[in-house]
């Protein structure tokens, strides 16, 4: 069953009322955080037990997609990554994003750019921050923020709240030890 069929009563279901209570019209530079707090809240109010996260618990998918707003463009995904996952360093383009962690341990690193990217296709990239996302813990990360993600414990649950769709975005991803910049377009 999917989540958005879900009792209107659930934890998931008042936590995305609540986003699109404060979303307004999406330019607040305070959003990033204040969707974080409203995931911490999820996170505290719902148990492994409550359906809807139970049904993503049972399935175990690598990625879900929990709810797509279609009014404002917010898209809620749901992840489960077996210990060890990881992915290459990435930004969300003009986007931004906010990681939080249910159950299991991820880490985020951070990076900064050192070069001034006058290079096409070049780009130094020095680890500019951790962040160890244990349960409850959740992290944004605005417009221009380069990071990666590693599940040291897991399984873990992930939730990963996007301000848009990625597809409908150009985004870069970066492999450090080549010092490139990998292009990714949106999808026309």
């Amino acid at each position: 069953m999917a989540v958005q069929e879900q009792k209107a009563d659930s934890s998931f279901d008042r936590y995305i009322a609540e986003v699109r209570a404060v979303w307004g019209d999406g330019k607040d530079p305070q959003l990033p955080f204040k969707i974080a707090a409203l995931m911490e809240k999820l996170f505290a109010s719902t148990s492994p037990d409550d359906p809807w996260m139970a049904d993503i618990l049972r399935d175990g998918k690598p990625s879900r997609e929990l709810y797509r707003d279609a009014e404002h463009g917010f898209i809620q995904m749901g992840h489960v990554h077996k210990q060890g996952h990881s992915n290459m360093p990435h930004d969300h383009g003009p986007c931004w994003v906010v990681y939080g962690a249910f159950t299991g341990i991820t880490e985020i690193t951070k990076y900064k750019r050192t070069d001034d990217g006058t290079q096409q296709g070049k780009a130094t990239l020095v680890k500019d921050e951790l962040h160890r996302l244990t349960p409850g813990v959740v992290q944004p990360y605005v417009r221009g923020d380069i990071h990666s993600t590693h599940a040291v414990e897991g399984p873990a649950v992930v939730f990963r709240f996007l301000s848009y769709d990625l597809d409908k975005i150009d985004r870069s991803r970066y492999n450090v030890e080549k010092e490139t910049v990998i292009p990714v377009p949106a999808a026309r």
